[in-house]
Parts: C-alpha cells; sequence; structure tokens
C-alpha cells in the first residue's frame, strides 16, 4: 500500500483498510489452523495412511510386496526349518527379507514367467497328425 497520506482523514482510511486486511488474514489462520490440527489427529492419520495404501494406484505395489513377503516367509522355512538360537533365527529372517526383497522388486518379471510357465502345462495340443475317422463307422480289421 503505497498511497500517499496527506491528512488525518487519509491516515484513517489506510489504517481502517490495514485493520480489515488484518481481520480476514486472521480468519484464514484460523481456518487453515483447524484444518491443519484436524488432520494432524492420530485417528485421521492413521485413516488416510491406509486409505492411500489400499488405493488403486498403491494396489500394485501392495500385492507385489505381500507376494514377495509370502516368498520370504515360505523360502525361510523350506531352507532352514525351525531355527533355534540367535543364530539360526537371525540368518532365518536375513533369508526371508532377501528374498522378499528380490521377489518384490522383480515381482512384474516373475508373474510373467510364471504365467508363461503356466499357459505351456495347460496348453491343449493343437497341432496333431490325427486324423478323426467318421463317427458311428469303426472298422476292425
Amino acid at each position: 500500500m503505497n498511497k500517499q497520506i496527506k491528512n488525518c482523514h487519509d491516515l484513517e482510511k489506510v489504517i481502517a483498510e490495514l485493520e480489515i486486511k488484518a481481520e480476514a488474514q486472521r480468519k484464514d489462520i484460523e481456518e487453515t489452523f483447524a484444518v491443519v490440527s484436524e488432520n494432524l489427529k492420530p485417528l485421521n492419520l492413521v485413516r488416510n495412511g491406509v486409505r492411500s495404501v489400499f488405493s488403486p494406484e498403491h494396489r500394485e505395489d501392495l500385492v507385489n510386496a505381500l507376494i514377495g513377503l509370502g516368498t520370504g516367509m515360505l523360502s525361510r522355512k523350506l531352507l532352514l526349518g525351525r531355527a533355534k538360537g540367535i543364530f539360526g533365527k537371525t540368518a532365518g529372517k536375513a533369508v526371508e527379507w532377501g528374498i522378499a526383497g528380490l521377489v518384490s522388486n522383480n515381482a512384474e518379471k516373475i508373474k510373467e514367467k510364471a504365467g508363461t510357465l503356466i499357459d505351456k502345462i495347460f496348453k491343449k495340443k493343437r497341432s496333431s497328425n490325427h486324423v478323426p475317422g467318421p463317427i458311428g463307422k469303426t472298422s476292425i480289421p
């Protein structure tokens, strides 16, 4: 506000404008504080976090992580069985998390290879040299 103040009336006018502006800014700050404090409540933080994790854009990442964790736990059980002692348990956790990370980072490639393998296993044989004869007529030599 670069207004030229020449007399007392101009000064009162500028002061009134500044008070109105200050009141509007105060209300804006109060509203912003109310919104921020509502969003920072623990229940709302958890609720928003869960919503963002289960949102459609993160669903693929969540599935990949779950596949990785499942594979990691399965591999730990298969490789080490029931570990006894601190070393066995630590090695088991290291194997579990290592394989979980490896699988979750390469989940797309693994899904693609598994799909190809399943297609090969369950693929019906289409090319066959057998020519079926007429139905109902069998010739016995």
